[in-house]
């Protein structure tokens, strides 16, 4: 990482992350400046459409577009100007920088995809322990566990503001010769 370079929120309308993405990236092309890193974590979660379960891909903080740059008048004001941006997420007066511990969770949840993809958990009596993906090493930040909708319930924190987001998981049960027979494909 850059001297300087800090990772900051921009906040718009649910919907137009992509489109400030874009504006962003061309933004930076056009000032002639080093290319920005602009990261909108996404979610893979199990729907229900009837009675068919169907994989989505969600935005994991609607509105939130995170961006990763060394900030200074000119870049907050060219980007305060862009259409579809609503503010900076700000600590008082000044965009609030992203604590260096609060993007290092959400970046190892993602992987270089953006998409916090699926974890495996086991059911050890009543709890689970999570034994694959990206969660593996965080059950600490697990609130809840819904087993029946196969998502469980993560605390995250961005810039001081506690989010509670759903992330899919996979339960698998141990069977009697050691196999798993996996609980969230059962209604």
């Amino acid at each position: 990482m850059e001297d300087g370079e800090k990772w900051y929120v921009i906040y718009t309308r649910t919907g137009d992350e992509l489109k400030v993405k874009r504006l962003i990236e061309l933004l930076f092309s056009k000032l002639n400046k080093k290319p920005i890193r602009v990261l909108i974590p996404k979610r893979a979660i199990i729907e229900r459409k009837g009675k068919k379960r169907v994989e989505k891909i969600k935005f994991l903080f609607p509105g939130y577009v995170f961006i990763k740059t060394n900030m200074c008048f000119e870049i907050y004001y060219e980007i305060s100007k862009l259409p579809h941006f609503l503010k900076f997420l700000k600590d008082e007066m000044e965009p609030a920088e992203v604590r260096d511990d609060e993007i290092r969770i959400i970046l190892s949840l993602v992987g270089d995809s953006d998409i916090v993809g699926f974890s495996t958990g086991i059911k050890i009596g009543g709890k689970v322990k999570i034994i694959d993906g990206p969660l593996k090493g965080f059950e600490g930040l697990i609130e809840k566990i819904d087993k029946r909708k196969g998502r469980v319930k993560v605390r995250l924190n961005v810039s001081g503001n506690a989010n509670l987001v759903d992330l899919g998981i996979h339960i698998v049960e141990k069977i009697d010769n050691g196999e798993f027979n996996k609980l969230s494909e059962v209604s």
